[in-house]
């Protein structure tokens, strides 16, 4: 029962959050849209047409994926996030970085690169899990590793057989059959991914919170809303 609780609020949080990152889309016919991690291109199909553009780019480093997103009409370029990005500069309108940040080693040159190619008064927007949410802390009081990483070994390294469960469930939803070998490698808090942006001149515009567990939507957006600090995932709308 707890485990069904729980799966409920993961399922809220993500539905909730997904919503987010397409309200802070601005409309723009002729902006060129980068997708990083932007696997079968899906999700980049959907953000260029509430953008209302057709240039649209992604970086994967799935290859069978990347077949599949080519396939959308979507410019991929093959291309590990840890390393140089293989554009010019100043030339995107918007980046799009949902469910990413976290799976990478380097973030600070991943940072500055979104920061170079993005076109002056161009926007990032960046998802990721939230090291300082509630259910994290409870974790490390109770001695066990925070639930959003960093992860040591692919069952995400709880003790609790549900949580070990819930997490594997969670995570293949996401990212499907490969879920289990995407660790968590780097887990920021909201005010360390706001130094992390600031460090490259990013002016933060939005900040929005998901998911306070263990509250039921209704409380948990009202206190996601008021406290994104202690939210469970974040999402950051930045400009340069």
């Amino acid at each position: 029962m707890l485990k069904d609780y729980f799966s409920y609020l993961y399922e809220n949080t993500a539905k909730s959050s997904g919503s987010a990152v397409y309200s802070l889309l601005e409309q723009n016919k002729d902006a060129v849209l980068l997708d990083c991690g932007c696997w079968n291109g899906v999700n980049t199909k959907k953000f260029g047409n509430i953008v209302g553009t057709n240039f649209l780019y992604g970086i994967e480093i799935d290859k069978e994926k990347t077949k599949e997103a080519i396939k959308k009409g979507i410019k991929v370029n093959i291309c590990n996030l840890n390393e140089k990005l293989p554009y010019k500069n100043n030339l995107f309108d918007v980046v799009i970085a949902y469910h990413i940040i976290e799976h990478l080693v380097n973030v600070r040159l991943f940072v500055a690169e979104i920061y170079r190619v993005l076109k002056k008064n161009g926007y990032v927007i960046i998802g990721t899990p939230n090291l300082a949410s509630w259910h994290n802390i409870f974790a490390l009081l109770i001695g066990l590793q925070p639930f959003s990483g960093p992860t040591i070994k692919p069952d995400y390294q709880s003790e609790i057989k549900f949580v070990k469960e819930l997490n594997k469930a969670r995570m293949k939803k996401v990212f499907l059959k490969e879920a289990e070998s995407l660790d968590h490698i780097k887990i920021m808090t909201t005010r360390a991914l706001f130094g992390l942006l600031r460090d490259f001149k990013f002016k933060i515009e939005n900040v929005r919170g998901f998911g306070y567990y263990p509250m039921p939507p209704l409380i948990a957006g009202l206190l996601s809303r008021l406290d994104p600090y202690h939210s469970h995932y974040i999402i950051v709308k930045a400009r340069k």
